[in-house]
């Protein structure tokens, strides 16, 4: 796995019990929210070394933070 994928784990990992952190996702990785869990859901489908239970609760709580980014997009499509 290469820096950046295993940076964008650590980060998700680490932050998950505190609501994922992600006021720091853009200055920290360049990527909106939206975008940086999506990029954790490529990665952890791509790693065979993560566990399987640690592959179930990134899939888990990856897609719950997209769905929810996505719902906030459609209801406050200009960010108010």
């Amino acid at each position: 796995m290469d820096p950046y994928d295993q940076a964008l784990l650590e980060h998700t990992l680490r932050w998950c019990n505190y609501g994922g952190g992600d006021e720091h996702i853009f200055p920290e990785f360049g990527l909106t929210p939206e975008m940086f869990y999506r990029r954790v859901l490529t990665v952890v489908d791509s790693r065979s070394e993560l566990e399987f239970p640690a592959k179930q609760y990134l899939r888990a709580y990856c897609s719950e933070k997209v769905t929810s980014s996505a719902r906030r997009r459609r209801t406050h499509p200009f960010g108010l």
